[in-house]
């Protein structure tokens, strides 16, 4: 029999065995690659969850100057695993401005930040990003006191 015949007899079955064997190859393969992936490539399997929250304003506590803020809520969305984000609170999020820098500006804008309860939670988006601050009492002096009646 010459080689050619021999190569094409039953050449379906022989295609088909390399074709199992690969596959077979891969399966036994690619588990166990992944399990050694750094933490960095295993976000990308992560999922991401959306929610409008407060934002709320942060001052010192001898700080008695009024502010307000718009908006007054921002849309926050994070990115973690998703049995931690099944799990996650709407109250373990936050967004918040902090205003413990601020001198006599009466109107500006201020960068929201947002708090999550863990490292595997992380804020991919922030919308908007920044809000409008403005001061709606004017600062004591000094050596003015309040008193409660």
């Amino acid at each position: 029999m010459p080689l050619r015949d021999y190569i094409l007899n039953h050449l379906g079955w022989k295609i088909g065995s390399i074709i199992s064997a690969v596959l077979i190859w891969f399966a036994i393969y690619v588990p166990n690659k992944d399990s050694f992936q750094s933490s960095e490539s295993r976000i990308l399997v992560s999922s991401t969850m959306s929610r409008t929250l407060p934002v709320t304003v942060i001052t010192t506590a001898t700080d008695m100057r009024g502010f307000t803020i718009t908006p007054k809520e921002v849309e926050v969305t994070v990115r973690g695993d998703s049995g931690v984000l099944s799990k996650l609170k709407l109250s373990d999020v936050q967004a918040f401005v902090n205003l413990t820098d601020v001198k006599d500006e009466t109107n500006f804008q201020k960068r929201v930040n947002v708090h999550t309860p863990t490292t595997n939670v992380v804020p991919i988006r922030i919308v908007p990003e920044e809000v409008t601050v403005q001061r709606v009492s004017p600062p004591e002096s000094p050596n003015h006191h309040r008193t409660q009646d």
